[in-house]
């Protein structure tokens, strides 16, 4: 008697864990279907005439499918065990618990594509931004993300075989194999988005320390590297919660088995998330900058001043900071939403940021009045090319 009420204490808990697991997830992935659902609009509404635009989208969705397959099988999975609990000799019942259990190892292993392409997403940002001479430290977040693949590819076939012929044995070396390919699922999926952030980190200071003489407030360019540089940071923060929770044990499992589905789905949200910061972001600036823009010169070839064919928004305090050239690398009425056509096609460099300076070699009596010392940027701009 005693042990029977002992098992079904265990039992109990087990279904108390499986429960909380699949709250946790379904409130995440209730956030996660609002925001494929905004980018998808956003998507529509700006067109996918750009390569980039329409990779990244189909990668969106079918990382948001995967997800939507693991809620739903997690669902199917704790119907099967509450089943199971209620009425342990109900065949009907046993036997499906049976046949989403075994099953269940394999989806927890495909959702991990989901990482992998995250990682790939956060690599090619960091490529976009990177200079051209200074892109081969990429390597090393390349490397780190193609032993995630690699141990992700390996799980994937060891519970496809699970599921083709037998469950594992709790003691087969087989068991232990699988845990250490989680393990460094993980840890090189972690190294490569803190050695990608890193990366992303160092452009945004290099085209911070560029600029900063010129402009009161940050530019366009600038905020966008920052939310990069941001959200990059928290991603990594979920990867190194997920390792330590693999290493805190429960009754039932760990602690990651319970934060499994969470992590999925913010990987799987980490692009669209991404997509419509940024868009806020520049949207913001450039409603800032039209409320305030008096005129737009078309064209600086017919103008006898050094400075009527820049762009000029009006600043606080009286202040005309000229609006970043990396802003306006690529053409600033472009739908795309892709972000290779705003960073790669400029790559600062010496001889680009001595040239930006050159056009500045003439103070107007305007400048004067509002401020802005023309010979004081120039020395400015020519001592931080060494950065860029």
């Amino acid at each position: 008697m005693a042990a029977s009420s002992e098992s079904s204490f265990v039992l109990g808990q087990g279904m108390m864990y499986r429960n909380f697991d699949l709250t946790l997830n379904t409130f995440f992935f209730g956030a996660y279907s609002v925001l494929v659902f905004l980018t998808t609009r956003l998507f529509l509404q700006r067109g996918l005439r750009a390569t980039s635009s329409r990779v990244l989208f189909v990668l969106s969705i079918f990382m948001y499918l995967i997800a939507t397959g693991f809620w739903a099988y997690s669902v199917a999975h704790v119907v099967g065990a509450t089943q199971n609990f209620i009425a342990p000799t109900n065949e009907d019942w046993a036997t499906f618990f049976a046949r989403v259990s075994v099953p269940f190892n394999l989806w927890n292993a495909i959702v991990l594509v989901n990482f992998c392409i995250s990682d790939g997403i956060v690599i090619w940002r960091a490529w976009v931004i990177c200079r051209r001479n200074r892109r081969l430290v990429l390597l090393v977040p390349s490397v780190f993300l193609l032993f995630t693949v690699l141990a992700t590819s390996g799980l994937i076939v060891l519970r496809t075989f699970e599921v083709a012929t037998s469950p594992f044995n709790s003691k087969s070396p087989v068991v232990f194999v699988i845990s250490v390919l989680q393990l460094s699922n993980m840890t090189t999926s972690l190294l490569s988005n803190i050695s990608a952030t890193a990366i992303i980190g160092v452009e945004a200071r290099a085209h911070r320390r560029a600029v900063q003489y010129s402009f009161k407030k940050k530019t366009t360019a600038t905020q966008v590297l920052f939310v990069l540089l941001e959200t990059g940071l928290l991603y990594c923060a979920t990867g190194v919660i997920g390792i330590l929770s693999q290493l805190i044990r429960l009754p039932h499992g760990t602690l990651n088995d319970l934060l499994l589905g969470v992590n999925i789905q913010l990987a799987g949200a980490y692009a669209p998330a991404i997509l419509l910061l940024v868009n806020a972001t520049t949207s913001v600036t450039e409603t800032e900058a039209m409320g305030t823009l008096p005129t737009i010169p078309t064209s600086g070839a017919h103008s006898t001043k050094p400075h009527d064919g820049l762009i000029r928004v009006p600043g606080r305090g009286g202040k005309t900071p000229v609006l970043s050239v990396l802003q306006f690398a690529s053409n600033p009425g472009s739908s795309s939403l892709g972000l290779d056509e705003t960073f790669s096609s400029f790559s600062p460099t010496t001889e680009t940021t001595q040239s930006t300076a050159r056009s500045f070699s003439h103070e107007t009596l305007r400048d004067k009045h509002e401020g802005l010392n023309i010979d004081e940027e120039k020395r400015h701009r020519l001592s931080d090319s060494e950065y860029v």
